[in-house]
């Protein structure tokens, strides 16, 4: 029976930190079912390790068999030991890390919709936006230097798998907007002062969408490049509205402006 070892413990637990992830081209993916996903696709898997009882339960996945498909080994480990590689507060089932992959960029296509974040801080909402991403069809997410890294162990358990799916690329906002709207696509904004997604004078059928950050929304820079700002209206007295709750509300007015 393999073992994982004290050398092996310490770079999975280098992981967790933002450094460890850029010096290894690697990430954690936490949970029974996270890692069966991914096992299941076609992503690079450096590693797996799973408790005994997890693997002998019989309503968990079968990581054993979808390891040896990938021709990779699994480790076994107590919940203990797996709980202290991972960031999670309790994990008795399984643990993977993930390598990288580098997504193409592409320009914005007609009926498509691509998502851009504008300084997303927070893993979590991160994580909720390309889960929201992956459920309404969006085709890729380019992020701002400063958004949080999607490899993020609380951005990647907030996806709940759609990591694998959507495509997520970095690039400099503001000239990458530009360069969409030279091109003729429009760039849709959420800010204060725009046209209310419950009265819009044109449906919101694709291009661009740009999400602002948790604090501060779109920076100036990203506003300027904007052909469209969209408001959703507010009825009590909230400041504002979370990152992600935001993103969920434009993405379900963009999918009814296509039907």
């Amino acid at each position: 029976m393999p073992e994982l070892t004290k050398a092996e413990q310490k770079r999975i637990r280098e992981l967790h930190a933002k450094k460890g992830r850029r010096e290894q081209g690697a990430f954690l993916v936490e949970g029974g079912k996270s890692v069966a996903e991914l096992l299941a696709s076609d992503w690079p898997v450096l590693a797996v390790c799973a408790t005994p009882e997890y693997l002998a339960a019989t309503d968990s996945p079968d990581l054993r068999a979808a390891s040896i498909r990938r021709g990779l080994r699994l480790v076994e480990v107590s919940a203990s030991l797996l709980t202290s590689l991972g960031t999670f507060e309790h994990n008795d089932s399984a643990i993977a890390v993930a390598g990288l992959r580098a997504w193409p960029q592409r320009p914005p296509r007609a009926g498509e919709l691509t998502l851009a974040l504008d300084d997303i801080r927070d893993p979590g909402n991160l994580g909720t936006i390309l889960r929201l991403a992956d459920w309404y069809g969006v085709s890729q997410v380019v992020c701002s230097p400063a958004t949080v890294e999607w490899q993020n162990p609380k951005a990647i358990a907030a996806s709940m798998g759609s990591f694998l799916r959507v495509p997520v690329s970095a690039a400099d906002l503001p000239d990458w907007l530009a360069a969409q709207r030279d091109a003729g696509a429009v760039i849709a904004g959420a800010v204060l002062d725009g046209e209310s997604t419950h009265a819009l004078a044109a449906p919101f059928t694709g291009g661009v969408l740009v999400i602002g950050s948790e604090s501060h929304g779109l920076s100036p820079a990203v506003q300027a490049q904007l052909t469209r700002r969209l408001t959703i209206p507010r009825f009590g007295q909230a400041e504002s509205l979370n990152a992600g709750i935001a993103a969920g509300i434009l993405l379900d007015t963009w999918r009814r402006g296509r039907s």
